[in-house]
C-alpha cells in the first residue's frame, strides 16, 4: 500500500479521535472526505519489477482511491474524491470540500 494511503487513514483516525469523534461513530452518515494527492513515487517503485506485483498493487498504488479508501473504511455516505492538481491539491480539495457544505 502507498504510504500515502496509510498516512490519510492514520491523520484522518488521529484528527477525529482528538476532536472527540469516535471515527466509527460516523458510520453511514454524509460525511465528506475530500484529500488533495500528487506525486506517486512509490507507484514507481511498485510497478519497477513486474515479478513483484500482486492482485493489490493497482489499488494499493492508485492515488485516486486514498479519500474513497477512507470513506469505505469508516462506512461514509458523503462525497468522497482525491483531488490531484499538483502544487495546489490541498488546497483545491479545501475549496472543494466549502463547497459541498453549501449543496
Amino acid at each position: 500500500m502507498d504510504p500515502q494511503q496509510r498516512l490519510v487513514l492514520e491523520v484522518a483516525h488521529e484528527a477525529l479521535t482528538d476532536a472527540n469523534v469516535n471515527p466509527y461513530s460516523l458510520a453511514g452518515q454524509k460525511v465528506g472526505v475530500f484529500v488533495g494527492s500528487g506525486i506517486a513515487e512509490y507507484q514507481a517503485m511498485a510497478f519497477g519489477d513486474p515479478l513483484n506485483m500482486t492482485l493489490h498493487t493497482m489499488s494499493g498504488n492508485s492515488l485516486a482511491v486514498i479519500a474513497n479508501r477512507l470513506s469505505y473504511l469508516l462506512n461514509l455516505d458523503g462525497p468522497s474524491m482525491t483531488v490531484d492538481t499538483a502544487c495546489s491539491a490541498g488546497v483545491t480539495a479545501l475549496h472543494l470540500a466549502c463547497q459541498s457544505l453549501t449543496l
